[in-house]
């Protein structure tokens, strides 16, 4: 089992995309959109990451308010999953609870709290100019 994990820095604008494989995997199921985990899951440590978002693997949406880790189809009238082209309008969709499980594909997080070294250096990337 493993997740890809889209990592946005908010402080420079970037994302970087790395996967997290077995030991680092383990400590993202059971979590919830939302929590602030350690950076050592994604080999970050020093930094603190908020899970914000994802995405399983057929490519339903996590939604933040829907509770659980299964896959339901919800009547909703916006937000994630779903921007209606009218004001008012209602549709029922097929989105992902907010619980991390073994069937999510992608993670997205950002940076809550920053360590010691920068971020290009700890995920072995060169910094753009």
């Amino acid at each position: 089992m493993d997740f890809r994990v889209v990592i946005c820095d908010p402080q420079s604008g970037k994302a970087y995309q790395v996967e997290a494989k077995d030991a680092a995997a383990n400590k993202f199921l059971g979590r919830k959109v939302g929590d602030v985990i350690d950076g050592d899951a994604v080999g970050m440590p020093g930094y603190s990451i908020e899970i914000t978002g994802g995405s399983d693997r057929e490519g339903f949406p996590l939604r933040r308010d829907l509770p659980g880790s299964k896959r339901r189809k919800v009547l909703i009238a916006g937000g994630t999953g779903y921007n209606p082209s009218e004001k008012g309008r209602r549709r029922r969709k097929s989105v992902h609870g907010r619980d991390i499980s073994a069937d999510v594909g992608q993670i997205n997080v950002k940076i809550a709290e920053r360590g010691a070294k920068p971020v290009e250096e700890l995920l072995g990337v060169s910094p753009s100019e």
